[in-house]
């Protein structure tokens, strides 16, 4: 049953029961015991709650008290030890009135041998472990449901969050929209001279019908990966090329918020075999990012450098940076940053696009503090051999 002695305490007014007991533990091969006894049955609830044994021997005449009571007291009281009730009495009842009161086991006195002894504590003991297992993984479970609903609950809430911020998205650009077309509604009617303005209106329509389409076009790449519908198309891409694409789409935004841009590439750029569209996303996104969180007139840099059979991109920025317990969590679709510094909205999927646009090619992608401790920086590596195609009918 177990490599340590079994403490036992046998719950009983009669020395000779006692003795009885202790001589058919002592004829029990391959198992040591430890037996104590108490006679006081009015300290027995006491110490039967307090636990310090393995198991309680419990008679069933205990003078003014039954054994039966004692055993409901001590599991009222919390006692986990299994308790096996013992009996000089031939009434079959009592093997059931033992069961309900929660006795481990029920035995007949005149019947005691040490087989029998041996069997009935080996059950008890099995029992209670069993008891203890099933405990620790409902414990287990429980902590596991917990943490699934709060993962539920956190979706939910980016959700709804990512609704909210998407309905202001979409909702901000048709304001101005409207009023340009009032506007060019109202110079047409009999305004001579109102070329600029039109031309200011024609314009300004383009940049926020642009914006409305690069936020669809976000929402159909998400719409797209998330059901595994991407293809890339693969081709061999020069690595100035990508950062070149990328760097002349996010340049207005730059100019707006008044940043300085430092790209740095190796003298040989390398050749990547890469979908040139969705690494440029890539880039794009995270260099958008860069300048949205940093505040205006701040500092940008893209750097390029080949390592070993890697490209690494690094952009970086010196802005306020990523607190340490998000540096994981940016990565997740719908989450943004809260932080002063003059963000200016975001549906919340341009770093989750990163991840998984950079992931398809068979890279990896990290946030860390910058160089200096201030700003954040994002590294891209993405290999130079290509990841093997997925296999037929994956």
């Amino acid at each position: 049953m177990s490599s340590k002695p079994i403490r036992l305490m046998l719950v009983d007014d009669d020395e000779e029961d006692f003795i009885l007991t202790r001589d058919l533990l002592d004829d029990i091969a391959d198992v040591e015991f430890e037996i104590e006894w108490l006679r006081d049955a009015d300290r027995a609830v006491d110490v039967i709650a307090e636990g310090r044994h393995d198991l309680y021997l419990v008679d069933y005449g205990l003078g003014g008290r039954d054994g039966l009571a004692i055993i409901r007291e001590a599991q009222a009281r919390g006692a986990v030890a299994p308790m096996i009730l013992l009996t000089g009495r031939a009434e079959r009842a009592i093997d059931l009135d033992a069961m309900r009161a929660g006795a481990a086991d029920f035995l007949e006195k005149w019947r005691l041998n040490p087989t029998l002894l041996e069997r009935s504590i080996r059950y008890s003991l099995q029992e209670r472990r069993h008891a203890e297992e099933l405990e620790r993984r409902v414990q287990e479970r429980t902590v596991e449901l917990a943490l699934a609903n709060q993962a539920l609950r956190d979706v939910d809430r980016r959700k709804n969050e990512y609704l909210s911020t998407l309905a202001h998205e979409l909702r901000n650009p048709l304001a101005p929209i409207r009023n340009a077309l009032e506007i060019m509604r109202l110079h047409a009617a009999g305004t001579s001279g109102g070329s600029a303005v039109v031309e200011n209106c024609r314009s300004m329509i383009e940049r926020q019908v642009k914006h409305i389409v690069r936020l669809i076009d976000d929402l159909m790449v998400v719409a797209r990966i998330s059901r595994g519908l991407i293809e890339l198309k693969l081709e061999s891409v020069p690595v100035d090329r990508l950062t070149a694409a990328a760097v002349e789409n996010v340049r207005p935004f730059l100019a707006k918020r008044g940043h300085e841009l430092a790209v740095t590439l190796p003298d040989d750029p390398p050749v990547l075999r890469v979908d040139e569209q969705r690494m440029v996303q890539a880039l794009y996104n995270l260099l958008h990012n860069a300048a949205k969180y940093t505040d205006p007139g701040g500092h940008v840099r893209l750097e390029v450098v080949r390592d070993g059979d890697d490209v690494l991109f690094h952009v970086g920025d010196d802005g306020p940076g990523i607190p340490e317990d998000m540096r994981e969590a940016v990565f997740d679709i719908f989450v943004q940053l809260r932080v002063d510094g003059g963000a200016d909205g975001g549906l919340g999927v341009g770093l989750w696009l990163v991840k998984r646009i950079v992931e398809l090619h068979g890279g990896r992608v990290a946030a860390a503090t910058g160089p200096d401790g201030r700003g954040s920086e994002f590294l891209v590596r993405i290999p130079l051999v290509p990841p093997d195609p997925p296999a037929e009918g994956a």
